[in-house]
């Protein structure tokens, strides 16, 4: 039986690449859930609330950081095309760095009036260079990704969680109710970056000389589709996921706020770093299928069957007992979260289940498809999220229609990723509704039981 698995991993690229991150990844998740009940006894709901704020404005900076050349490092067949297209992405990184910090000088006050929240004024001067590290880490990233470099990418993942960890807990004990999840978010960032830059300059030395002038324009205007479309797609994307931060820290300040990000973050975290993992190696061999002429479908719909059979039996659980296992954990102060949570689980569930196959958009080079759809997603979410706050002032009812919506647009969302692998959607219905109707059923009745 063993040996069976063996010869099935390597065989395999796409599951043993899969497992490399795997293994990274796991580990990455273990370490903050582990000082997860600590961390929640140091800080307060609205110390996650700033910290929740803060990663809002430097993720949805980091979209530009790049340019989203970053993606197309996967692209070119030459080497010596794909380290140009990283060169290009660090310069522009750099630029958009500076372009930040001239923002933040200029218009700090604004900003920070316009954030709801004056405990971000002083977090506000290293946005800049979070948005450095978050840049560079993305474009090194994609090249060990190119280069095959798996086990790299899953040790930055371990770095950053236990350097993040580490940091929120030293100094959650040294200086309760301060900065410490901030720091620590951003001291995870740089350390995995500088791991992935110390590594690719030991290794990859002699194709710096490759780097031309000529070829960086030829590279930026062979790949255009990427900053013209990709960018602005992405941009909608993360901010229809952050803003929602800034909107629930209007309407209902920093303790709500905090409980959001937190139940969103404890749910998400786990799923969100094995679904990067598998998107990675998924892009690379979907990539490589279709550069050899072959049907991506066969390959699309059994990484999709992994997808909902890793992910749908946890997040049941979340969806039935979240209230219950949240205060358990955390403390009874998190019980607004552990509400929060049972609603998240249907949303994170379709997350989960296509963030990895969104890659097709740039192996097919339909950027314009994906721009389309998140600009209707994030106008008519946004909106929800504000009309219902503003009508009901009940915090509870806002969030939960915008999760709604989230889980129907996600739902649409993946029957087009679909539609361009040339899956019938039947089939899509089917693989879920095996799943749904017996785990829902038996989930159910326990609660009945229980409670």
């Amino acid at each position: 039986m063993i040996k069976r698995v063996k010869s099935y991993i390597n065989k395999s690229e796409f599951v043993k690449n899969s497992l490399t991150l795997f293994t990274g990844t796991t580990i990455a998740q273990i370490i903050p859930v582990l000082i997860s009940p600590l961390l929640t006894r140091l800080y307060t709901p609205g110390d996650f609330g700033v910290l929740a704020l803060y990663m809002s404005f430097a993720s949805v900076l980091a979209v530009f950081a790049t340019g989203r050349y970053e993606m197309a490092i996967m692209l070119p067949k030459k080497d010596s095309d794909a380290i140009n297209l990283f060169s290009l992405s660090l310069v522009i990184s750099m630029l958009v760095s500076i372009v930040v910090l001239l923002t933040v000088v200029l218009f700090h006050n604004r900003i920070v009036l316009w954030s709801g929240n004056n405990r971000i004024s002083f977090l506000l001067y290293f946005l800049p260079f979070s948005v450095l590290s978050l840049g560079f880490y993305k474009s090194l990233n994609y090249w060990f990704n190119r280069k095959n470099k798996f086990k790299n990418i899953a040790g930055s993942k371990v770095i950053a969680s236990s350097s993040n960890s580490a940091v929120s807990l030293i100094s959650g004990i040294i200086n309760k109710g301060g900065f410490g999840l901030v720091f620590g978010w951003i001291f995870g960032q740089l350390s995995s970056m500088l791991f992935l830059l110390r590594k690719m300059y030991v290794t990859e030395r002699e194709n710096f000389k490759n780097i031309k002038k000529n070829k960086i324009l030829a590279v930026t205007k062979r790949y255009k589709k990427f900053p013209l479309f990709d960018i602005w797609s992405e941009f909608l994307n993360v901010l229809s996921v952050q803003l929602p931060i800034v909107i629930i820290s209007q309407f209902f300040g920093e303790n709500i706020t905090g409980h959001y990000s937190f139940a969103y973050k404890i749910l998400l975290l786990p799923f969100s770093l094995l679904a990067f993992s598998m998107g990675q190696a998924f892009f690379k061999k979907a990539n490589e299928i279709k550069n050899e002429g072959k049907d991506v479908a066969v390959f699309t719909f059994g990484v999709f069957k992994k997808l909902v059979l890793i992910s749908f039996f946890p997040l049941a659980v979340i969806g039935m007992f979240g209230d219950i296992i949240f205060p358990f954990v955390f403390g009874k102060e998190w019980i607004i979260a552990g509400n929060y949570s049972r609603i998240f689980s249907l949303w994170i569930f379709m997350i989960f289940i296509s963030s990895p196959l969104t890659n097709l958009f740039a192996v097919f080079e339909r950027q314009r498809t994906n721009l389309i759809f998140n600009f209707v997603t994030f106008i008519s979410r946004t909106s929800i999220l504000i009309i219902i706050s503003y009508k009901t002032g009940n915090d509870y009812t806002a969030i939960f229609w915008y999760v709604i919506s989230g889980f129907i647009f996600r739902f649409l969302y993946l029957f087009i990723i679909m539609k361009i692998a040339k899956i019938h959607l039947i089939k899509v219905f089917v693989e879920i509704l095996k799943y749904i109707i017996p785990a829902v059923g038996f989930l159910l009745l326990l609660r009945i039981v229980l409670i």
